[in-house]
């Protein structure tokens, strides 16, 4: 098995579900918001179901190659029941997700059977990590966190569908944990802040250097957004709405790019032929001008 299988286990392919499930969650709930029409699930549940089918075969190989090392991490004793718990984890997902697709692959509002496929999700990416990060090379460096934009994109799943959606009486203690999130995410971003401008290979990557722009352009992004979204809900501002759609592409923005740049610092891909010969800060500033430019595209 060893000779047939020698990769390691994937970095970024069992997060996927959940960043989609998050990311249409959370966009869905803001276009609905805003009062815009978006695709009904009936229209592409073909081809999500596709795809999904192709994502779980990777994620069946990804478990694969985690089991063959079993008797490699033999002295770590949490390594089988881990290995155990992401199997029935994995297989909780397929049930749910090919039993009900078009309200859990394709959801328009936050039910109980979206918390429960976004917990599992969590769960996944969760364990997956741990897998990963175990099988890659350590460093003295500080690296960028894997864990915190899963946490990040997890939190998001399940609070800002209920935050834009709910009114009455559950605003205020809504908006009273959004505020204790925002710093919480103040917080693991500057944390994580040294780990984002670690210089590894990968930044010798234009795309690296992009992403990093974004990245560092979606966090004070996502604190204003944040912060003024509640203020204007509180009152009762038309111009929530704007602010709102601001706050939730930002936190999607900061989950997805710091997940990929994490990634990418932990590829033992040779990054020494890439284009950043020097000044890698215009590509940098390329990347917030990007973030900048797409943000005012989408809210306009």
């Amino acid at each position: 098995m060893e000779q047939w299988l020698p990769r390691r286990p994937l970095i970024l392919l069992p997060v996927i579900p959940l960043v989609w499930t998050v990311s249409w969650l959370c966009l869905v709930s803001a276009r609905f918001l805003m009062e815009i029409q978006y695709p009904q699930p009936a229209q592409f549940q073909d081809s999500v179901l596709l795809i999904s089918a192709l994502i779980l075969l990777a994620n069946i190989y990804n478990l694969i190659l985690i089991y063959q090392r079993i008797d490699i991490y033999r002295k770590i004793p949490t390594y089988t029941p881990r290995a155990m718990l992401l199997a029935i984890i994995l297989i909780l997902s397929i049930v749910l997700a090919w039993g009900q697709p078009q309200a859990v692959l394709i959801p328009n509002h936050l039910t109980v059977w979206v918390v429960i496929f976004i917990t599992l999700n969590f769960l996944q990416a969760i364990l997956s990590i741990f897998f990963t990060l175990l099988e890659r090379p350590k460093t003295r460096r500080k690296l960028a966190s894997l864990y915190v934009p899963v946490v990040i994109l997890g939190i998001a799943g399940l609070y800002l569908p209920q935050y834009l959606t709910l009114r009455g009486s559950w605003t205020m203690p809504l908006m009273i944990i959004g505020i204790i999130m925002l710093a919480y995410f103040a917080w693991v971003s500057c944390r994580n802040l040294k780990g984002i401008f670690s210089k590894e290979l990968a930044a010798n990557s234009v795309t690296y250097e992009v992403l990093v722009g974004i990245h560092l352009a979606s966090t004070p992004l996502t604190i204003i957004g944040g912060s003024s979204s509640f203020i204007l809900k509180y009152q009762n501002s038309p111009i929530f709405v704007v602010s709102s759609y601001c706050f939730v592409f930002s936190v999607l923005a900061y989950g997805i790019t710091g997940l990929i740049i994490a990634a990418m610092q932990r590829y033992e891909n040779d990054y020494r032929y890439g284009h950043v010969n020097s000044k890698p800060q215009r590509y940098v500033y390329l990347g917030v001008m990007l973030m900048l430019s797409l943000l005012a595209l989408i809210v306009a």
